[in-house]
């Protein structure tokens, strides 16, 4: 028996985008608008441009600062938050703040390191460069290979998740 496909959710309502928004900030500190961006529009649940007009309400209702080209949430937007959170559907919050913790994951690793995948002669390459803090020259190179693109691109996923458990684990293979 197939499983019924769930509705799409899309958010338009202004007042519920700054609900998210405002609990996102709340849950995960000030974000840089990529990150905001990529967070609430994942999976089109909140068009892209209807987010600019709910930023802009809120900067106007100083529920936010912006500081470079970092949110932050301010006293009033906590206010906000306190009293209309509960108009999000709590499992749409939770999806919304574990996005946002993956591109926040993945913003934090690109200043440490940089990877790819290519194809080689001998297959299928994920490579990545681990970065010195201070001064972004490579450390330490890992190559993982495969005989498929899928199982390279599976590598690279599993190394964005968790680049400590990649390396640990391919490492403890040769001891």
């Amino acid at each position: 028996m197939k499983t019924p496909k769930l509705p799409k959710i899309v958010i338009e309502d202004e007042l519920k985008i700054i609900t998210l928004v405002c609990y996102l900030l709340e849950n995960l500190g000030s974000l840089t608008e990529s990150q905001l961006l990529e967070t609430v529009t994942v999976e089109d649940i909140v068009p892209q441009f209807k987010l600019g007009d709910a930023l802009t309400t809120m900067e106007k209702k100083q529920f936010m600062t912006v500081t470079g080209n970092a949110y932050r949430l301010e006293e009033a937007g906590k206010n906000w938050l306190s009293q209309f959170e509960n108009s999000i559907a709590v499992t749409l919050r939770k999806k919304m703040l574990n996005e946002g913790k993956k591109v926040m994951l993945v913003s934090d690793l690109k200043k440490t390191a940089k990877w790819g995948v290519s194809k080689t002669d001998k297959g299928w390459c994920f490579h990545a460069h681990l970065l010195n803090e201070f001064d972004g020259t490579p450390v330490m190179e890992i190559n993982l290979y495969s005989k498929t693109e899928q199982g390279v691109l599976e590598m690279q996923e599993k190394f964005l998740k968790n680049p400590a458990k990649v390396l640990s684990s391919s490492i403890s293979n040769f001891l």
